[in-house]
Order: structure tokens, then C-alpha cells, then sequence
């Protein structure tokens, strides 16, 4: 659909442009290897057809339509006259200026001429006497595509410029407020056709090799870092400084200096219990425990870990994969347990993020439960804020494979029923950049297994089973 409404917009010529006069004498020469041809000049335009011929261009006019093709190799070029807008190779462009109509067909600045219709062909023009010389090689860079997607949390934003190709970027600060996105190899064209709506991003404007974002008042780049299959650009904004007196959720910017460390997620905290077993134990509680033994096992394992509470804190669940997105996780797993007003319900199950809702009754009833944490009743607020299948839809397959080696893993060690691989819309992975599984360690409401979590061996058993599915999905294959 998207297609054909960029095809429509092309076709709808204006009529002919005005051109002046051809001066008597006033024509350009231009040389291709042993070729040359003279073409007229009208003004800053000259006759654009006979050079795109020149290099070897085949040039199509569809009446119809109003269009002209051209095709070169795998490479399809279409514009119309008195039109700046064009596609290249089913990229939409906006030239600053049109080519307009000429005895000839198509009349074009050199710089229209040059940027837009041969750069993208492999072509740069060179100033000689009387004229210019075609030459291999693009002066200007190729074209990359850009389609932003972006995600408001508790306190920070998530935004994520997917790539259509792989190309060298760096994000700076330009100033309070504005930020750069500098392509060394490209030139971005955004694309525009999904809606894009944020507390803290106000707008993205493209810009010759860059792509300026303008903030909102405060906000400021956290973090930024690329990613790769598919390839993409990732920043984290937030408050541009701490305030002197930060709110109990501020989450403080934190940058990764080491390697990239495994971020472990007890869920639950602070005034957020969680869930309670019969016998007074926490979910808060048992996450942090199992948490500390878990990271304890990994780090052992040569594996660097951290963390997104050490203690019983309160934190958004969104902010959980924020941090986990500004030390550039390799995974995120996120640890809680069950509870069913079944209390013959045992076992273990490990989760990942759907975006379509949840497989089965059971894991909407879970997600609703774990969700209520971020105060929304249905835990649906922050999800519809997001347009993440540009982003998290990425990493989706690496996300269940990752829950599948740890709900292996839990099964060989445990022995307990296996409940299985599902999925489940969680607020807390929400926006995670890479791959991210929350793992319900077991029933609490259930009294046997209640008894059996809150044994510090059965919470050792836990921590290596999940850390050898970590490290199963991690190993080269």
C-alpha cells in the first residue's frame, strides 16, 4: 500500500514548468570513456536525457502515468517534471528543486543532474574545458534508509533508527537539546510512513550525511550504541542532568566502560512484593536471592554481570531494559515467581515478549500479574505507547531460542513439570534491544513448592540451571 502511494505521489504532474530561452551558442559538452555529445543549456539546466543515454542509462517515458524510468543495471530511477519528489530503487527522495520540461524531454540543474539522477547510477560529474567528463564513482554517498521507531518510559525514551543496510554512524550532542547522527558512508533518507509520537523526542529532520534529532526541554542522550542483523542505531535519552534532589525512580546515567555485562532482573522491589507464599515468603524476596546466586554462578563462569536492583529497591519496570540497553546487554532476563488461585499448580516456565498478545489464558493472567507492578490495571499503558515491532521484533527469534535454552536447562536440573516456552506481553521487556526472557522460577501459591523455593540448595539448583541456558545460548553455534 505504502508502495503505491509513493508511485501516486510521483505521478502527479503539475504541467510543464516554464524554461528560459536556449542563448544562441550556449551548449555543454560532456565525455563518457571515448563518447562525447553536446547538449543545449537553458539557464542553470541543461538537457538531461542524452547524458543519462551517454553512460548507458536506458531511458523509459510512461504517458500514461507521466513518469520517467530509468533503468540502469538493478538500478530504477523515476521522477516526474515539476516534481522534486522521485524513487530510487523504491526510496523515496525529495530533491530542493524539479527538473522541468525541455525540447529534448527533461530539462536539470548539473547539481540535480549529478546527485540525484547519476550518483545513484555510480556516476560523478568532473569540470573540464567546455564542458564535464562523466566519471565512475558516486560523489555522493549511497542512500541508506532510516525508519525510526521510539518508546517513552517511566523516566526515559528509547529511540531506535533502523537501517535498510548496514553503514557507519555516530551519535553526538550538538547542542542542549539537539543531537547528530553522522553517516560516514551514507546519505539517510527517513522514512516517514509509520506514525511517530513522543514525550521527549520532538523532531527528525534529514540533513546531508546527518540526521538532526531536537529534543524536548531537559532531555538529553544517555546512551547510543549500533547493533547488527539487522543493523540499527540505539539511544537512550533521559534527564540531561541529575537534579539535585532526584525523584526515588530517577534512574542515573550509566555508562559501560568493561565488557558487555549479562543484566540479571529480581523482579519486584520496595513496596512492590510481589507475590506471597502461604508461609510469609516474598517474591521480592526470593528474586533477589536467587538473583545474587545466579550472578555469583555466571561470574565464576568468566561471564560479567550486573544487576538492576542489589537491594530492595523500587524500580520501573521499563527502566529495568533501559539500563540493560545502555550497558549494551548480550541478554536480559528478568526473574519472578508464580502464584495461581490454583494451588495445586507447580513449575517452572520461562517467557518472551509477544506483540500480538498472550499464547494462552494462562500467561495473560501471568503478564497481567507481573505487569500491575508498573501501577496500570491491564499493564497495557506502556505497551501502547510503542510501535516495538520495528525494534523488538529483531530480536524476537533470538529471544525464544534464549527462552528454550533456559526452560531446557530448568528442566533437566529441576525435574519439576515442565510448563513450557510462552509468550506473554511484559511491561519489564519491554524496549529491550536484545535478547529478553523473564523466567517464573515457580508457583509460591502452591505450599510444597513454596517450601522448596525458599531452601537456599533448591535456589543454588535454580541460579545454575539458568545460568548453563544463558550460557547455551551465548555459545558459538
Amino acid at each position: 500500500m505504502i508502495r503505491k502511494l509513493q508511485l501516486l505521489l510521483i505521478s502527479l504532474v503539475l504541467g510543464a514548468g516554464s524554461l528560459p530561452a536556449q542563448e544562441p551558442g550556449r551548449t555543454l559538452e560532456f565525455h563518457f570513456e571515448d563518447r562525447a555529445i553536446v547538449v543545449p543549456r537553458f539557464g542553470p539546466k541543461v538537457e538531461a536525457l542524452p547524458i543519462l543515454e551517454l553512460v548507458g542509462a536506458e531511458v523509459k517515458y510512461s504517458l500514461s502515468a507521466g513518469t520517467y524510468g530509468i533503468i540502469s543495471g538493478e538500478i530504477v530511477i523515476q521522477f516526474a517534471v515539476d516534481h522534486k519528489v522521485l524513487l530510487v530503487d523504491g526510496d523515496l527522495r525529495e530533491a530542493p528543486e524539479a527538473p522541468v520540461a525541455s525540447p529534448g524531454g527533461v530539462a536539470a540543474s548539473l547539481s540535480y543532474l549529478e546527485r540525484f539522477l547519476l550518483s545513484p547510477l555510480g556516476f560523478h560529474l568532473e569540470p573540464i574545458p567546455r564542458g564535464y567528463r562523466v566519471v565512475s564513482g558516486a560523489r555522493f554517498a549511497d542512500p541508506v534508509t532510516v525508519r525510526p521507531a521510539v518508546a517513552d518510559f517511566g523516566v526515559t525514551t528509547t529511540l531506535v533508527l533502523s537501517l535498510n543496510r548496514p553503514a557507519e554512524a555516530e551519535v553526538e550532542e550538538l547542542s542542549a537539546g539537539l543531537l547528530g547522527v553522522r553517516f560516514a558512508d551514507a546519505t539517510p533518507h527517513l522514512d516517514g510512513s509509520l506514525p511517530f509520537r513522543s514525550r521527549r523526542v520532538r523532531t527528525l529532520t534529514s540533513k546531508a550525511q546527518a540526521i538532526e534529532i531536537k529534543l524536548a526541554s531537559g532531555i538529553g542522550l544517555l546512551s547510543w550504541h549500533t547493533l547488527e542483523n539487522p543493523p540499527r542505531v540505539t539511544m537512550e535519552l533521559g534527564p540531561a542532568r541529575p537534579t539535585p534532589t532526584p525523584a526515588p525512580e530517577h534512574v542515573p546515567v550509566v555508562r559501560r566502560t568493561g565488557p558487555r555485562p549479562i543484566v540479571i532482573d529480581p523482579g519486584h522491589g520496595g513496596d512492590d512484593t510481589g507475590a506471597k507464599s502461604p508461609d510469609g515468603l516474598t517474591e521480592k524476596e526470593l528474586t533477589l536471592a536467587i538473583a545474587r546466586r545466579l550472578a555469583r554462578t555466571l561470574e565464576t563462569r568468566g561471564h560479567a554481570v550486573r544487576l538492576t536492583r542489589d537491594g530492595d529497591q523500587s524500580r520501573a519496570l521499563t527502566d529495568r531494559t533501559a539500563l540493560a540497553n545502555r550497558l549494551e546487554a548480550p541478554v536480559f532476563v528478568s526473574l519472578h515467581a508464580n502464584a495461581s488461585t490454583f494451588s495445586s499448580v507447580s513449575g517452572a516456565e520461562t517467557y518472551y515478549m509477544s506483540l500480538d498478545g498472550a499464547s494462552d489464558e494462562a500467561a495473560a493472567a501471568t503478564a497481567d500479574l507481573e505487569n500491575r507492578a508498573d501501577g496500570s490495571p491491564d499493564g497495557r499503558s506502556a505497551l501502547d505507547l510503542i510501535l516495538w515491532d520495528l525494534a523488538q521484533a529483531e530480536v524476537l527469534n533470538e529471544s525464544a531460542e534464549l527462552a528454550l535454552a533456559v526452560q531446557g536447562r530448568l528442566n533437566a536440573h529441576l525435574g519439576s513439570r515442565d510448563r513450557g516456552v510462552k509468550q506473554a506481553p511484559f511491561v519489564v521487556l519491554t524496549g529491550a534491544t536484545m535478547p529478553a526472557i523473564l523466567v517464573e522460577v515457580g508457583f509460591l501459591s502452591n505450599t510444597s513448592e513454596a517450601r522448596l523455593l525458599i531452601q537456599p540448595d533448591y535456589q543454588q539448583q535454580l541460579a545454575e540451571a539458568v545460568a548453563a541456558g544463558i550460557e547455551d545460548f551465548l555459545r558459538p553455534r
